[in-house]
């Protein structure tokens, strides 16, 4: 119950805080297309390792080396080091306020770089998550459709089977592939 309520708080702290940030006109199409740095957000859990690094492998091969960053929960991104070269940036949930928001030292980290594209594999919605995606600036930033989510994406992947990640991460890359 006190979960739920500091969620909903956070929630509408994000919403408070990006309410005068609108989105500009753009062709997806060319978006992706044209992308050249990427931010990819780690689930908050892991249920699925391998699935969720041949996304990360998918956009290093499309985007070259160096291009791609990954922010993710410390232990899940040491378990990606082995098959990933970019830059990470690891937080540890002291990191994460109490409402679920990232503290300014880790937005301060992701803001060191500019990104074109935002992909956060969250399935369901996590917050800190879906904040870090909308403060990236990056004009694409692709999630999963979920409620609440449309305030964070302007890219959303529908799925019918969310309790099953990998068949949800195989929807989202033969998304990516169309562009």
């Amino acid at each position: 119950m006190l979960e739920a309520l500091r969620f909903s708080v956070g929630l509408k702290y994000a919403r408070f805080h990006f309410r005068k940030r609108r989105d500009a006109v753009m062709r997806f199409t060319e978006a992706v297309e044209r992308s050249q740095r990427a931010l990819v957000l780690l689930p908050e859990t892991v249920t699925d390792s391998e699935s969720m690094s041949s996304v990360v492998r998918y956009l290093y091969r499309r985007l070259g080396s160096g291009s791609v960053t990954v922010v993710g929960r410390e232990e899940y991104t040491r378990s990606l080091h082995s098959t990933f070269s970019g830059k990470t940036i690891s937080y540890t949930p002291e990191e994460i306020n109490g409402w679920f928001i990232p503290r300014s030292g880790l937005i301060r980290k992701m803001k060191s770089s500019t990104f074109d594209l935002a992909l956060d594999l969250n399935v369901n919605l996590a917050l800190p998550s879906a904040f870090i995606c909308r403060e990236s600036g990056a004009p694409l930033r692709v999630g999963f459709a979920k409620p609440e989510g449309d305030q964070f994406y302007n890219f959303v992947v529908q799925t019918r089977m969310t309790t099953n990640t990998p068949v949800a991460y195989k929807h989202l890359l033969k998304c990516l592939e169309m562009f």
